[in-house]
């Protein structure tokens, strides 16, 4: 199994993907508040006009040229606030494919890691267990319990190589 993850440079290009679509989404949403806001001052603008002291026909004609004016301003807000919304959910969709394709990797990137590791692991282990056996072979008349036959436990103890009761079977000569 090779060290490297052979997909890590493209799980870099799906990360900066996504962190380029979290940005764009992050931007959208800021120019959707700032068009919410433009069309609620255009809004309180237009309510704030009123028609009480204007005397004269053509004051009057002003007063309504410039509600009309308002109400356009308004509706131009409203547009370019539909504008911005839409371009957000777009944002935030394209951000949410970019997480999900560099989530799929990044689940591949973990495998490979967590193989590794187990690989890492097992590779020591078998250090271990071979100087374990090359040090039991190094003491002189002692049998461990896996030469008697006993199991691999840890607190049995070590029995003399020329204990013929503890293996079962008795010398058959001449005495006992």
């Amino acid at each position: 199994m090779s060290r490297r993850f052979r997909l890590e440079q493209v799980l870099r290009v799906r990360h900066l993907q996504r962190d380029i679509a979290a940005a764009a989404a992050g931007a959208a949403a800021a120019r959707t508040v700032a068009a919410r806001t433009c069309s609620e001052d255009v809004l309180e603008e237009a309510a704030a006009q009123s028609f009480a002291d204007h005397g004269s026909p053509e004051s009057f004609a002003a007063a309504v040229a410039a509600r009309s004016a308002s109400s356009a301003r308004y509706q131009d807000a409203l547009a370019a606030l539909e504008e911005a919304e839409a371009a957000a959910r777009a944002a935030q969709a394209a951000y949410t494919a970019a997480e999900g394709r560099a989530k799929g990797l990044q689940r591949l990137a973990d495998r490979h890691e967590q193989a590794q590791r187990a690989a890492d692991l097992k590779a020591d282990q078998a250090v271990i267990d071979e100087h374990a056996g090359r040090a039991r072979g190094r003491t002189t008349g002692v049998q461990g319990p896996a030469h008697l036959g006993l199991g691999s436990g840890l607190d049995s103890e070590a029995v003399p190589a020329d204990d013929y009761s503890v293996r079962g079977n008795e010398p058959s000569g001449g005495g006992a």
